[in-house]
């Protein structure tokens, strides 16, 4: 991956059709611009987007439609003219794409999604459509890391204790990371198809935006998955 303003992340998939990409603070040109960019000799356009209205919600939608939808935190299709996307500034950008099937999605995975349980959320959408979760692979993408991830005691009650450590100022440090990876592992994915990036948003200003660095900040970053029939002539 490059530290650049846009991070090619499709290297771990095994579908060499995937692409997938995550747009970085240094890309500040807002989405409109970087959708109609050319990235590799390909491009994402705007009106073939798959837009959730984030909200922290464990809400996931499988749609083969592009447009803008209300009240989820995840998108996935089967159409390979769709491109799923998510904004984030922290929160861990989860992907998801099919060995060898046209299916694919992403997650927008907060700590409030996490305990409040949108990967299982995620894998009964991909099991009532049919699909077996130790066919997908998966990558967790630059967000917060347990270094700077620092919750009270009244957040810290609600993670099992096991993944919290306690400074010396008495706030805790959560490893959202491994919450979600074990998390994946228990609702059905392969361990050894589980990627995690190990950028932390907060600590690498230079190339992320940070909702706690800043304390709250209103720019985000861009994770884009789509099919590689997106060619440019």
């Amino acid at each position: 991956m490059k530290q650049d303003n846009l991070l090619n992340i499709f290297n771990n998939f095994n579908n060499p059709q995937i692409l997938a990409q995550f747009i970085t603070k240094k890309n500040n040109d807002g989405i409109n611009k970087v959708l109609s960019s050319k990235f590799n000799s390909y491009s994402f356009k705007e009106n073939i987007l798959i837009v959730p209205m984030q909200k922290h919600t464990t809400n996931v939608i499988l749609s083969n439609s592009a447009g803008v939808f209300e009240d989820c935190d995840g998108v996935f299709t089967t159409n390979p003219k769709i491109v799923c996307s998510i904004k984030v500034a922290d929160c861990m950008p989860i992907y998801f794409a099919h060995q060898n099937k046209t299916v694919y999605g992403i997650i927008h995975a907060g700590w409030r999604g996490l305990i409040n349980g949108i990967i299982k959320q995620t894998a009964i959408l991909l099991k009532n459509s049919k699909h077996n979760l130790k066919n997908f692979d998966i990558i967790i993408g630059p967000s917060i890391q347990n270094c700077c991830f620092e919750i009270g005691i009244d957040v810290a009650d609600k993670f099992p204790k096991k993944y919290l450590k306690l400074k010396k100022n008495r706030k805790y440090q959560v490893n959202l990371q491994k919450i979600a990876f074990d998390n994946l592992i228990k609702v059905g994915f392969l361990k050894e198809a589980i990627h995690i990036t190990p950028d932390c948003t907060f600590c690498m200003e230079d190339n992320y935006w940070s909702y706690r660095r800043s304390r709250g900040t209103t720019d985000r970053m861009i994770g884009l998955i789509g099919y590689r029939t997106f060619k440019k002539n």
